[in-house]
């Protein structure tokens, strides 16, 4: 007890102690706080100190509440010193602190705060930032200290969250730099008790009554209490209110935000005194935001239909956040990337995650050019960023990483289909599929390409890479100003050769840089690709640039490439590059010079250093001419080639033909057979082309030279040839010795002296060989010495001449010579213009020109004639030949088979426009025929048209040998007098009946004669025209058939046909069918000259006759056939005439004259018949009558039968003669046969016609010669 009582004595002395001390304290407090108004003036002028600024207090009370202090104010301000500015005004206040809550959490625990008309002023600086001007700031101890995390976040919102308070008609004032906006919150409640605690409030522009935002929070305590409250939080935000705002906010960002329409929500929960998970929900129905570039310019962004959600989760380690959104953007105000699109603009799908160490941002797959179009408003890392300013990527981003790690910004990104663009000396290039890693300054570019993927080096290459693949490796360093970049592993398939290599470039900092490349090649094409493209071109000096670029190429099996490109770092120093290469080479191409024909096939090892190429060639051609052991030099732009050649001889004409040297087309002329081997050496400054030095010497081997438009051939021709050029002059020289026409020849050739002087012996064969007239060789022998001279100037001509002595020529005059005698040929040829001229002696003459514009010439030829001295129009021949004596037959053996048909417009294979011929003797058989004159043109469908004239005959002959009858004669005038000899009386039966040669076979030449016709206006013959004669043939190999065959005598035509065939071997046979029809048969005898036996009014004849031999073998003996004739109303005349035996191959004279009825006395001219009628056969010369031939009279009528030997020249005979008798006239008078009363019956039977009643028949025998038969009466009726 007695412990205990000072115990408890001495601590209720201090509790009493203490609550006097207590006690003390509050009156101190309340008599301050009652104080309060009178402090305001010192108040005023402390917070003046610590806000910097001019600070007005209207009234100031204080008080105590119990133990809770309260303090009152009204009109509160604050402006800057020189008072222009407000900065804060507080119409009134009024704040209540709960002591013993405040001394629980150890903080200040408002317990009813009430504020009315507060306003805020803030004022932008001109970074874009807010605050009071200077010299106004917060005091220190209301400043954060460090930076503001989440933690800081969530300690104040706990704070806040213990606070109970109101406030109305709160202003926030912006004033921007351009402009100024208001805001305004009506209400704002912080209140609450032990077991939550509430927070709301809205704000909205003045001057708009929609709210823009509206805010509520709940909080719930913990299990300590407010420590670790509960809390959720939601916010509704319209975003039309925030254009203004962003327009104030925003004025100087790179990003604006120019028009927004929808809203926004968030919401937030907070567990155990922290914020552990946020969410926000975005549906904005447009927003439009536009951003500045680096050069100040701005570019819109106008989105529709803005979706988004979102989300923030605390872990235990660190925190996520989620956010996905969809957005659509019309294409007038899509982002500045370059079409087309590969993605989405900005990424669908975000994740942050962080912790204390630092954070890192994932999204999902976008298009890469929107990361270049918006790099200014994305933090990437300094490597990243550069990269995308300077290669303008374009592509698909599908993965993108972002975050801020162990104290540096770091990215990756797996991106595929990006194209690049170069950058410095670095390759740009696409599309390929990258892993891309920065960290810092510094990254790298994993890379693979396919197919379609290109690959460019700036200022290096010609132009961008067309890949089969690629892949490699990159790796960027960004050191402060300097940049430096390097490629490995580089392996490319570039036009299907394989390319691995490196690279490097370094620049910057206006320090001398440099750029790098180290190739090598496999299997490169450099045929299909020109070199060019695989070459730096961009480095290459511009002679060996433009030499290189003029046909260069080959294949390279390997090789490799250097190059280094000093670069001066902004200096106005230059360094030059170093570049190397090295290549196998094979299939290869290279120029000798501007316009000479290239080498190719060049096989070898080219190698290039530093504009020096030097090139090793085991083998090359050019045109067929082959190469080897050589060497190519080009150094100081200066060609240099050597080598050995060898070639076949159509080879060095095509190289030859295709060398820039004026002239040598004349070789297009030349072409040869055989081998020559020699070597090349030239030099040439390709600054100054005529400085071009070529020597080109060879030993030639030619079994064979030809001149192509004369067919002339030179024979193993061999000796030195060499070509020597300097600048634009070159020329042959050497010496040919060789074979030609036969014999001998030899060449002397100097052409820039002139020439070749030419000299040898030629054979007639081979003349006509060459000429084409191999039909002349047994007119034309013997060998000659001639002389000639090609000549090669500004034109090339040959000029060939020889006195022809040793020539024998069998030809007719003028033409014909014997081998002794001599006579001058001159051929003159200017084979560049294409002319030739000839004589031999004074009888022929001949010229030919080349036309313009094609093979094509016109020549003209004379043979007796002087030559004319105009040309004629259009190609081909024309002929004009005067003979005084010309004979066919002579002329035509002699040039047979020279001469063939013509065909087309051409004339034949001469081109024959048109031949004349004029003789004045037509020579055959020893006669002369007349005047001879033809004109012959090729005809413009084909074949010939030959006018002919002269005293022999006149007309044309048409020859068309497409035609069915290909050969027309037309004749208005025939003169048979000349052709057939007047010494024969034509119709003796007697020469008819003579025996014939031996019958000939069917001719060759009928088998090749053209089918044809015929036509003869005039036969004129002893002064008679006969005809029209008409005729039409068919000719076989078989036969000859003239059908139909028409001829016009007088009043009688004959028709009918005519076959010659074959009859077997060495055999013919002659067969004819002949009708007469028409009226006095005797006109027909006068028109061949007879006298006519015998007239008719009616004229009808049949025959039918074959004979062995050809058509003018004919012969009675040999012939066999029929006659049917009939005649009416006629008479026989002149009966002691030869011909009248003819007329009925019976001497009707002599049977009359013996029978004594001679009636001349009463008709006067000759025996009148009113019918002739008859038939008769031809056998073995035997003439048989087939019935009885009757001559009907007007009062007497024979009847002939029986047979005529021909060729005994006997008859064999019955004749019957029927009379008109009067019953009064004896018949012994009739038998008798007296003149007297013979014509006395005749008369009767005219004067009293049926007086006479009765008829008499008497028949005759009739046997022995032709001129004296045996007549005897056999009976008589």
């Amino acid at each position: 007890m007695a412990m205990t009582r000072p115990v408890i004595r001495w601590t209720l002395t201090l509790v009493a102690l203490l609550l006097a001390g207590v006690a003390l304290l509050v009156l101190l407090a309340r008599l301050a706080l009652g104080l309060a108004d009178g402090l305001v003036p010192r108040l005023e002028a402390l917070l003046s100190a610590r806000f910097a600024a001019e600070v007005r207090i209207a009234s100031l009370e204080g008080g105590l509440a119990y133990l809770d202090p309260h303090l009152s104010l009204d009109d509160l301000s604050l402006s800057t010193r020189e008072g222009d500015r407000p900065l804060l005004e507080v119409r009134s206040g009024h704040l209540r602190l709960d002591s013993w809550q405040s001394l629980r959490e150890g903080l200040p625990v408002v317990e009813d705060a009430r504020l009315e008309g507060v306003t805020l002023h803030l004022y932008q600086t001109p970074d874009g930032g807010w605050h009071w001007p200077d010299p106004a700031e917060l005091p220190p101890e209301l400043q954060p200290e460090g930076e503001l995390d989440l933690e800081r976040i969530d300690f104040w919102v706990g704070v806040l969250l213990r606070q109970r308070a109101w406030a109305e008609r709160v202003n926030v004032v912006l004033h921007g730099r351009e402009r100024r906006v208001a805001f305004e919150a009506p209400r704002l409640l912080m209140t609450g008790d032990d077991r939550r605690a509430h927070l709301e409030g809205e704000l909205r522009l003045v001057g708009d009554p929609d709210v823009a935002m509206q805010v509520a929070l709940e909080v719930l305590p913990g299990q300590a209490g407010f420590r670790d409250f509960g809390a959720a939080l939601q916010a509704e935000l319209r975003l039309d209110s925030l254009v203004e705002l962003a327009a104030v906010l925003g004025n100087s960002q790179p990003l604006r935000l120019d028009e927004a329409r929808g809203e926004a929500s968030l919401w937030g929960r907070w567990q155990g005194g922290s914020l552990a998970d946020a969410r926000l929900a975005l549906d904005i129905e447009r927003l439009a935001v536009s951003h500045r570039d680096a050069a100040g310019e701005r570019h819109d962004l106008e989105l529709d239909s803005v979706t988004g959600r979102g989300q923030w989760l605390k872990g235990e380690s660190g925190w996520q956040a989620w956010f996905q959104g969809d957005a659509e953007s019309p294409d007038a105000s899509e982002p500045d990337v370059p079409a087309p699109r590969w993605g989405p603009a900005l990424p669908y799908r975000w994740h942050l995650s962080g912790d204390a160490d630092g954070w890192w941002l994932n999204t999902s797959a976008f298009d890469l050019g929107s990361l270049a179009a918006w790099r200014d408003r994305v933090p990437l890392p300094e490597a990243l960023s550069r990269v995308v300013d300077s290669l303008d990527p374009r592509g698909r981003v599908m993965g993108f990483g972002l975050g801020f790690q162990e104290g540096e910004w770091q990215a990756r990104a797996a991106l595929r289909g990006v194209e690049v663009s170069p950058w410095q000396q670095a390759p740009g290039g696409g599309p390929f599929d990258m892993w891309v890693e920065a960290r810092g300054g510094s990254g790298l570019v994993r890379f693979v390409g396919g197919d379609a993927a290109t690959l460019h080096f700036p200022e290096v290459f010609a132009g961008p890479m067309a890949l089969e693949h690629a892949s490699g490796e990159v790796r960027w360093v960004y050191d402060g100003p300097r940049s430096m970049v390097s490629g490995r592993d580089l392996v490319v398939g570039w036009n299907g050769a394989e390319v691995s290599g490196g690279f490097g470039l370094s620049v910057g900092s206006g320090a001398r840089g440099g750029f790098g490349l180290t190739l090598a090649l496999e299997e490169v094409d450099a045929v299909e690709t020109p070199l060019i493209e695989w070459l730096p071109v961009g480095i290459l000096g511009d002679e060996l640039h433009d030499w290189l670029a003029d046909g260069v190429a080959g294949r390279v099996p390997e090789g490799s490439l250097r190059l280094h490109v000093p670069l001066s770092g902004g200096r106005d120093e230059r360094v030059a590059a170093s570049f190397g290469l090295d290549l196998a080479i094979r299939d290869g191409r290279l120029p000798i010079a501007p316009g000479w024909p290239m080498l190719e096939g060049i096989g070898g090892r080219l190698r290039l250093d530093d504009g020096v190429l030097d090139a090793e060639v085991t083998h090359a051609e050019s045109l067929g001419v082959e190469a080897r052991d050589g060497r190519v030099r080009l150094a100081d732009e200066r060609l240099e080639v050597e080598g050995q050649l060898a070639t076949e001889a159509a080879g060095l004409r095509r190289f030859l033909l295709a060398m820039p040297v004026e002239g040598m087309e004349a070789l297009d002329a030349w072409q040869a057979e055989g081998r020559a081997e020699g070597a090349l050496s030239l030099a040439l400054p390709l600054a100054e082309p005529e400085g071009l030095e070529l020597d080109i010497v060879t030993e030639t081997a030619f079994p064979r030279l030809e001149y192509r438009p004369l067919g002339l051939a030179f024979r193993d021709l061999a000796g030195p040839l060499a070509w020597r050029q300097r600048g634009d002059e070159g020329g042959l020289e050497g010496r040919i010795e060789g074979q030609a026409l036969g014999g001998p020849v030899q060449a002397d050739i100097d052409t820039l002296q002139g020439g070749l002087e030419l000299a040898g012996t030629a054979e007639t064969r081979a003349l006509l060989e060459l000429g084409g007239v191999t039909a002349l060789g047994e007119r034309l022998s013997g060998r000659f010495d001639w002389r000639g001279r090609l000549g090669v100037g500004e034109s090339v001509s040959l000029r060939l001449e020889s006195t022809l002595q040793g020539l024998a020529a069998d030809l007719p005059a003028p033409l014909g010579k014997s081998a002794g005698e001599t006579r001058p040929l001159r051929l003159d040829m200017d084979l560049t213009e294409g002319r030739l001229e000839g004589r031999l002696g004074e009888a022929l003459a001949l010229r030919w020109r080349a036309l313009p514009g094609g093979d094509s010439g016109q020549g003209q030829v004379w043979l007796g004639r002087p030559a004319s001295g105009s040309w004629p129009t259009g190609a081909g021949w024309w002929v004009d030949a005067y003979l005084p004596r010309l004979s066919p037959a002579a002329w035509g053996e002699s040039l047979s088979g020279l001469v063939g048909a013509g065909s087309g417009t051409a004339g034949g294979a001469l081109n024959l426009r048109e031949a004349r011929l004029a003789s004045d003797c037509l020579h055959h058989d020893d006669r002369c025929l007349g005047s001879f004159y033809a004109t012959a043109r090729p005809q413009s469908g084909g074949g010939w048209r030959l006018a002919l004239d002269g005293s022999l005959l006149e007309g044309q002959l048409d020859y068309r040998p497409q035609l069915a009858e290909p050969l027309d004669i037309g004749l208005a005038r025939l003169s048979l007098d000349a052709l057939m000899p007047g010494s024969r009386e034509v119709g003796s039966l007697f020469d008819e009946i003579a025996t014939p040669p031996e019958p000939q076979p069917l001719p060759g030449w009928v088998g090749d004669l053209p089918d044809g016709r015929l036509r003869v206006a005039d036969n004129e013959r002893a002064g008679q025209r006969l005809g029209p004669l008409t005729a039409r043939w068919q000719a076989t190999p078989e036969r000859l058939t003239i059908a139909p065959l028409g001829l016009t005598l007088g009043e009688v035509s004959a028709r009918g046909e005519l076959v010659w065939e074959a009859a077997g071997a060495g055999a013919s046979l002659t067969r004819a069918r002949l009708d007469l029809d028409g009226r006095d048969l005797g006109t027909a005898l006068e028109r061949l000259g007879q006298e006519a036996v015998i007239r008719s009014q009616e004229t009808r004849v049949k025959s039918q006759l074959a004979w062995p031999g050809a058509p003018w073998q004919f012969a009675l003996e040999r012939s066999r056939g029929s006659v049917e004739a009939e005649l009416r109303d006629g008479r026989f005349v002149n009966l002691e005439s030869t011909p009248a035996r003819l007329v009925g191959l019976l001497n009707i004279d002599n049977l009359v004259r013996r029978l004594r009825l001679d009636f001349s006395d009463v008709t006067g001219q000759g025996t009148a018949f009113d019918r002739v009628s008859g038939a008769a056969t031809l056998y073995g010369g035997s003439l048989e009558t087939r019935g009885p031939v009757e001559v009907v009279g007007p009062a007497t009528r024979f009847s002939v039968d029986g047979s005529v030997e021909l060729a005994r020249r006997e008859l064999d005979m019955r004749l019957g003669v029927t009379v008109p008798v009067s019953r009064n006239l004896p018949l012994a008078a009739v038998i008798a046969g007296a003149p007297v009363v013979g014509g006395a019956l005749f008369i009767a039977d005219r004067l009293f016609g049926d007086a006479i009643d009765s008829v008499t028949r008497i028949h005759y025998r009739v046997l022995g010669p032709w001129t004296a038969p045996q007549i005897s009466v056999e009976s008589a009726e």
